[in-house]
């Protein structure tokens, strides 16, 4: 026969639920410090990684600005240089003309 004891040992075993919170319980007792400092590892470093993916993206955005601004500058100065190239050559045939204008008047 059992008594009050052995009956009050043998309810949690019976039961699966009170089972499962005791197992829970250990391993809170063994495990839950540990657990706890490394989700606090891994945050820091989602933090981190959080960071520098925004600084990444700001960086980028910067270097897209000024290779934007270095395309423009590039384009005004070959079109200044086609438009003095243009110049030249008009001066150059004025100067031709005059010169064959002037040979034909001697």
């Amino acid at each position: 026969m059992r008594t009050d004891k052995a009956v009050a040992k043998a309810a949690p075993m019976e039961n699966g639920a009170a089972d499962a919170d005791t197992i829970d319980q250990v391993r809170e007792l063994l495990f839950g410090a540990t657990k706890r400092t490394t989700e606090a590892r891994l945050d820091d470093i989602d933090r981190q990684i959080a960071l520098l993916r925004d600084d990444l993206a700001a960086r980028f955005a910067s270097l897209e600005a000024r290779l934007a601004e270095q395309g423009r500058d590039t384009d005004s100065k070959h079109n200044r240089s086609i438009d003095n190239i243009g110049q030249a050559i008009a001066e150059l045939g004025a100067t031709i003309k005059a010169l064959g204008t002037g040979g034909k008047a001697r």
